[in-house]
Formats: C-alpha cells, structure tokens, sequence
C-alpha cells in the first residue's frame, strides 16, 4: 500500500517536542486545583472578590472566614462540585453559588439537572436581586427548594447565615453586623 505523503504550511520549522514530564506536570497541577474544576473562580470586573481573600475596593475577610470557604470547597470538590464565593460589596455578605463538576458524584447530594459546568439549579441566578431569590420565596419545583435548605445547612454548619434577601446571600457569624440593603 503506497504511504501518504503530507506536506506542511512551514516545510523548513519543526515542532518542539515536549517532554514527557511536561505532560505529568501538567496533570498534577490540574489535579491540585490549580486549573479547571478544582479552582474556584476569580474576582469579576465588578470589584467582587473571591474567597481566597483577594482585596477589592473595600471588601475584606478574615482568615477565620477563608478556612471556612476552604472547608467548604473541599467538601463540595469532594461530591463534584465548586465553591464560587465572592464578597458582595462593601456589606462584607457573601455570594454563593455551587457549580456541577462531576454530575454522578453531585446526584448523591443534591437534585435537579446536574450538568458538568453548570450551576446547581437553585431557581434563580446568584448574584441577581429577584424577589424569587428570597428565603420566602414559594412556587418551585422540589429538587429547587431541597437545594436551598442544601445550601443552608452546608452554610450553617461552617458559622455563615442565609441573609433572608437572597438564597445566595450568606454573612459570617460573628462578623459584625451585614446591612442587606447594601447590595
């Protein structure tokens, strides 16, 4: 059988080749959290700040408030999720939301479609000001209503209250006192 003969746009350039360790080191750093679904998500344009502390305007947390979140992520890593929790403004309260990474690990904690990169369905977006995302909101569906009381518990038990504005709102216990009015 006569062998193909393929030609390239860059005849006299060769490729680097990369060595195998390249490859490996790629891996682990990925594995680690460095990369991809691991990570929880960086500050938005808007002046939001992550979990990791990163100052912005004038939201700051406490080491106490950082290891909870990192308690956190690690948990929901864990179940095949991701933490996104960002300071929301100068109130010091918290957005939350909780990304499918591993939608067969996610399906034994919480319900509802559960689509690899996709947030866990709560109903409403995090972040949008809806007077469905209230605590006493009503008329949704029951894997909805599960995945908020999920979210309040898992909240609650690493000392952060649910602000009854929002089910994506949640302030530290023991921070002082969170204004909801200051969104």
């Amino acid at each position: 059988m006569p062998q193909r003969q393929t030609t390239s746009m860059f005849p006299d350039t060769a490729r680097p080749s990369r060595p195998r360790w390249q490859h490996w080191l790629a891996a682990c750093l990925l594995a680690a959290g460095f990369g991809g679904h691991a990570a929880v998500h960086a500050a938005d344009v808007d002046g939001e700040v992550d979990w990791r502390g990163q100052s912005a305007g004038s939201c700051q947390q406490d080491r106490a408030g950082q290891a909870a979140l990192s308690r956190i992520a690690q948990q929901l890593q864990a179940q095949g999720m991701a933490l996104k929790a960002r300071c929301h403004g100068p109130s010091g309260a918290w957005r939350v939301e909780v990304t499918v990474v591993d939608g067969l690990k996610a399906s034994k904690v919480v319900r509802g479609p559960l689509a690899d990169g996709h947030e866990v369905d709560m109903g409403t977006p995090a972040g949008v000001p809806l007077a469905a995302a209230s605590l006493d909101a009503g008329g949704f569906s029951p894997d909805v209503q599960f995945n908020r009381q999920w979210l309040r518990t898992l909240m609650a038990q690493h000392r952060f209250s649910n602000l009854p504005d929002a089910w994506w709102h949640f302030a530290q216990q023991g921070s002082g006192p969170v204004s909801v009015a200051a969104r």
